[in-house]
């Protein structure tokens, strides 16, 4: 038996703007207002991460069923002295700097050779069997 996806509302947001929504859930509040619980889908730019929240264990979902990963070039990464972090493509702590795309056998070369360090809030494992095998 599948489950209904919850009904789409519009969701009205500051300066005009509105997105799709979800509703999950409504209540009345003790003055008699509605309060509903939606859910929106936003591109990754507008979202922040909360100091002290674990976001390891948030379902991910990518294009194709393959894994993608990013470099991001920190400020002291010169052609001399690499300093770069590997991050998966959806991590949020990959917002800023320089980023470049790389496969999964490129990204597990580059923390092989020790080029690029694995980013500590996604915890990147690209080419598991490759690098043990």
């Amino acid at each position: 038996m599948s489950e209904q996806p919850a009904p789409r509302v519009t969701v009205a947001l500051s300066g005009g703007r509105a997105v799709a929504g979800r509703l999950h859930a409504r209540r009345r509040d003790a003055e008699g207002q509605w309060v509903y619980a939606v859910s929106i889908e936003v591109p990754a730019e507008a979202v922040r991460p909360v100091d002290g929240e674990d976001y390891g264990q948030v379902p991910t979902e990518r294009a194709g069923g393959r894994p993608e990963w990013v470099l991001q070039a920190l400020p002291q990464d010169t052609p001399d002295q690499r300093a770069l972090v590997l991050h998966r493509a959806d991590c949020w702590a990959a917002a800023e700097g320089r980023l470049t795309r790389a496969s999964d056998k490129e990204a597990a070369i580059f923390v092989q050779h020790g080029w690029a360090t694995a980013c500590d809030v996604c915890k990147p494992t690209p080419g598991r069997e490759m690098i043990s095998g």
